[in-house]
């Protein structure tokens, strides 16, 4: 997976030149692009084929490093509180498998002091991986469609919780944490542009 890790690397690279913005006069930015490491994968009951996980972290495989990355663009209706964000992941899931999602959704702000601010989000995703069904021992229990080689799953309630600690005036640490229940939980960390 170190594709994965140059891919991420060339992003940032690209993401950083980005000429820098002044906030607009209305009281906020317009527009922002989130590029994140995925990450990290924390499973909520014990997995039933912890053997299958190449890069999980403890024996039973309540914890697996994905290595992956999500790019996000957002466009922002109130201020920077209200705003509207598309996402796109592409990942190694906890099998190993190439993966990803797509996210459209809104986006608000929770709460913000001084650098830092949390913001909450909601709307649908597409969830997709190449099919488990070809690794050994994994049986399929239905809970994702199929597609082929592709195995997917359509929810109208995705969403997270993002963590930013503002840098400069345009650009913030991010850390999001994607509740993905019954399932699991996931993180991924990066950089949020204003621009």
């Amino acid at each position: 997976m170190q594709w994965c890790f140059r891919f991420y690397i060339v992003l940032i690279a690209l993401f950083w030149c980005l000429p820098a913005a002044e906030a607009q006069d209305w009281g906020g930015y317009k527009n922002s692009l989130t590029v994140k490491f995925f990450g990290l994968s924390l499973h909520l009951k014990e997995s039933p084929y912890p053997e299958i996980f190449p890069n999980r972290l403890d024996d039973k495989g309540y914890a697996a490093l994905n290595y992956g990355s999500i790019i996000g663009y957002e466009r922002f209706l109130v201020r920077n509180d209200i705003s509207v964000r598309v996402e796109q992941g592409i990942y190694a899931d906890c099998a190993g498998k190439l993966a990803g999602f797509t996210h459209l959704g809104w986006r608000g702000t929770i709460f913000r002091k001084s650098r830092h601010s949390l913001n909450g989000g909601f709307g649908p995703t597409l969830v997709y991986r190449h099919s488990w069904t070809t690794i050994e021992k994994y049986e399929d229990d239905g809970y994702f469609n199929k597609s082929g080689n592709w195995q997917y799953k359509f929810y109208w309630y995705g969403g997270e919780f993002e963590y930013n600690y503002q840098l400069n005036n345009n650009t913030d640490l991010s850390v999001n944490l994607v509740p993905g229940i019954p399932e699991l939980i996931s993180f991924g960390v990066g950089v949020r542009k204003h621009f």
